[in-house]
Formats: structure tokens, C-alpha cells, sequence
């Protein structure tokens, strides 16, 4: 059986990751493959066997110890507090991942986010008033990363502050680890973080708070309240789940856009298509490539291949959204593109993402704010110079210096 090695984190990969997506695709629409830190485990690579994929809960486990003969994907070694996190909604199968989805739904559907928006542009101008007056040119600091911690801190109605502002930077500080002893020097502020969201939920449950942490530690589903243990690993998932992919979505938007200038200004000149065109920058994009690994239920041929109950799956979000069968000439960005919003970014069946009409909006309020503020902004590096994260399934810069062009504005 041939297992296929892709360099899927390299500084020429990020900058075209096409072809390389494209040789997966070729290879099969569900292939073997070994990957960093994970071995040796099946991709799904095409739109048809990713969608699949996403949609088969009941072939495919998040949580190993549902699969007779396995065990969980957690490392005894792993520090307690890490463990904490690890037992969050992402990683369980039904009925627990239902009991507490059901929990968190409701403040994140469309309806209810929309009313958010005026709040979501409100922080991103003082972000970006923020930027201006230290004069810091990185985007994805002063901006993208910034912009889901504050809205999330202040959706879930956390107390301002030194003691807030500490926390998001333990939470940045925590996503952008990379590799074990990078993460292993986190976990300090791991313990600082718990310490936090603990003292948060004592003062919700006081009724010293307002906000969407009050909702949660006051909801029921099928009779239970969560536990303590369990609203702690649901506020940090919210934090670091939801702030990676709108972080790159932003970042990585505005850089597409820059080097459209066509497709910008069709968009300066219609600002009703800056929904649709943040869906293609999605699709094109992909902040997030990959899913976590999936546990086989049971054995079967699946795509032609032969799964055997215990082996790990993986889907390729970015090989999905690459693909031509559904978005002809894939690596071309179509502001025009009308089945975009079909790409696989946000996953799909019991894990679609909770956050993804927030992310949305973020998204669209973020690059609507950039332009009016900046009209004349632009990157200051050449492409093939800017830093990207070179860390595996995840496609975003590290930083991105701009110039705000405000010099023209002055002299008027």
C-alpha cells in the first residue's frame, strides 16, 4: 500500500499550495498518507469524499474510546490542565457532543450575531484608531488576532481590564505555540488561563457579570447544566477554536484582495458582494486545511480503500476546496464565484462550526472597516518575502506589514 508524504508546511507551500493539493487529489480521493505528528493515517482529498467524510459520525468516531479496541487520542503525560482543554465539544461523539452543542447553539445563530455587528465594527475601528496611534504597520498583530479575542471576550461579557487583557495574551500566546517544547513553555499561563476562566464563572454564577457566560452557566439541556470542568474547556474553545480561523480568514483575505486589484475594486464599487466574496476568500484561502484525526468504527471499503476499524482519518479541507470538479479553475479568486459558499472551511455534519456566521461577520465587518479607514492601503513586502505560520493545517501569515497610504490624506 503506497503511503504518500506531501510537504504540507513549507514557505512553498503556503505561498502556492495548488499543485501540491492537486498531486493529492490525483492520487486518490482517499489516499494514505503520513503526516507530522500524526504518522501514518487516510486523507480524504476530494470535495465528494471530504463532504462525505465530514457527514459520517456514525462510521467515523472524534473520540477513540468509542471504538471497541481503542483508547483516547489524550497522552497520559499530558498535564492536567491540558487535559482539561483536550475534553472540549470538538473532540466527542454523540450524545455528549450533542447534550453540550445544544447549550451553546442559540447565542451563535445568524439572527443573533447580526445584532452583534454594530459591537464587532465598533472594536475593529478602535483597533485599528489603536494601530495608527503606535504606528504599528503589522496587520495580523495589531489587527487580526485582536479582532475575535476582543469580540468573543466581550460576547461572553468578561470583565474588562489588566486582568482581561492578560488573558488574551496568554490565549494569542497559546495558539501560536509550535512544536512540543514551545507548547510544553505555555503551560504556565495554561495554569493562569484555568485560574481566569474559573474566577470568570464564580462571578457569573454571583451575578456579577452579563453576557453569554451568565447563558451557559444557566442552561439546561436534557435536564443537565454543564459542569464546572466543562464550561471551563467550552469558554477556552471559544477563545482558541474560533479566533484561529477568523484571524488567517482576515490576514489572508486582505492579502488576496491587494493583489486583485480587478476583484478589489468590483468590490469598492459594489459593497453588497462583500458576503460572497469573503466566502470565496475562504474557499480560496482555507485558513484551517485539515480536520483532526478520526477513529474507523468498523471495517470497510471506503472510496476503494480498505479501512480497518481502529485506523485514523483525516480530511483535507484545502485539497476540498482546490477542487475543480466543483469550483472550476480553483486557484483563481472569483468575486463573482456563485457556488463559493459551498466550500468545506467550516467542516460540515454534527461539527460544523459553532462560530461560523461570527466568523462571518468578523470576517466581512473586518475588510469593510480596513478599506474605509485605509482606502489607499498596501503591503510592503513582496510576496515571495512574507513570513507565513509555518505550522501544519493552518494557512496564515505570521505578520503582514502594510502602509496605511495616509500620506495622500494628510496632504489633503
Amino acid at each position: 500500500m503506497t503511503v504518500h508524504k506531501f510537504d504540507l508546511q513549507s514557505a512553498d507551500y503556503m505561498r502556492n499550495p495548488f499543485p501540491t493539493l492537486a498531486a493529492m487529489r490525483a492520487a486518490g480521493p482517499v489516499i494514505r498518507l503520513k503526516v507530522p505528528l500524526m504518522g501514518k493515517v487516510w486523507c480524504a482529498t476530494t470535495h465528494e469524499a471530504v463532504g462525505n467524510f465530514l457527514k459520517a459520525a456514525d462510521r467515523f468516531a472524534s473520540d477513540g474510546r468509542n471504538v471497541e479496541g481503542n483508547h483516547s487520542a489524550i497522552p497520559r503525560w499530558m498535564p492536567k490542565n491540558m487535559k482539561l482543554l483536550a475534553e472540549n465539544m470538538l473532540l466527542l461523539d454523540d450524545p455528549d457532543h450533542r447534550r453540550l452543542r445544544k447549550l451553546v447553539d442559540a447565542p451563535f445563530l445568524a439572527r443573533n450575531i447580526d445584532a452583534w455587528r454594530p459591537d464587532v465594527a465598533r472594536i475593529a475601528d478602535e483597533l485599528l484608531d489603536q494601530m495608527e496611534r503606535d504606528g504599528n504597520p503589522d496587520i495580523v498583530s495589531g489587527f487580526a488576532r485582536a479582532l475575535p479575542l476582543r469580540v468573543i471576550s466581550e460576547l461572553l461579557g468578561l470583565a474588562g481590564g489588566d486582568q482581561r487583557e492578560q488573558f488574551l495574551t496568554w490565549t494569542d500566546k497559546m495558539t501560536r505555540s509550535l512544536g512540543i517544547w514551545m507548547i510544553i513553555q505555555t503551560i504556565p499561563a495554561l495554569g493562569k488561563m484555568m485560574r481566569y476562566i474559573r474566577g470568570e464563572i464564580a462571578a457569573a454564577r454571583a451575578g456579577e457579570r452579563e453576557g453569554l457566560l451568565v447563558d451557559l452557566v444557566r442552561a439546561e439541556a436534557d435536564g443537565m447544566q454543564m459542569t464546572e470542568d466543562e464550561l471551563v474547556a467550552m469558554v477556552a474553545i471559544l477563545f482558541v477554536a474560533g479566533h484561529e480561523t477568523t484571524t488567517h480568514l482576515i490576514s489572508t483575505g486582505l492579502a488576496t484582495l491587494l493583489d486583485c486589484p480587478d476583484q478589489l475594486a468590483i468590490l469598492k464599487t459594489d459593497g453588497s458582494l462583500m458576503p460572497q466574496a469573503v466566502e470565496e476568500l475562504h474557499r480560496l484561502n482555507c485558513p484551517v486545511q485539515m480536520t483532526k484525526p478520526r477513529v474507523v468504527r468498523h471495517d470497510m471499503d471506503y472510496f476503494g480503500q480498505p479501512l480497518k476499524r481502529g485506523d485514523r482519518i483525516i480530511a483535507s479541507l484545502a485539497a476540498a476546496n482546490a477542487d475543480p470538479v466543483m469550483f472550476p479553475e480553483p486557484e483563481r479568486f472569483d468575486i463573482h464565484r456563485d457556488n463559493a459558499a459551498r466550500h468545506a472551511g467550516f467542516g460540515g455534519g454534527i461539527h460544523l462550526c459553532l462560530g461560523l456566521h461570527l466568523a462571518r461577520a468578523e470576517g466581512q465587518i473586518a475588510l469593510e472597516r480596513l478599506f474605509a479607514r485605509w482606502p489607499d492601503l498596501q503591503i510592503t513586502q513582496a510576496y515571495n518575502d512574507r513570513e507565513w505560520i509555518r505550522r501544519i493545517g493552518i494557512h496564515g501569515y505570521r505578520r503582514l506589514p502594510v502602509d496605511f497610504g495616509l500620506q495622500h490624506k494628510r496632504a489633503a
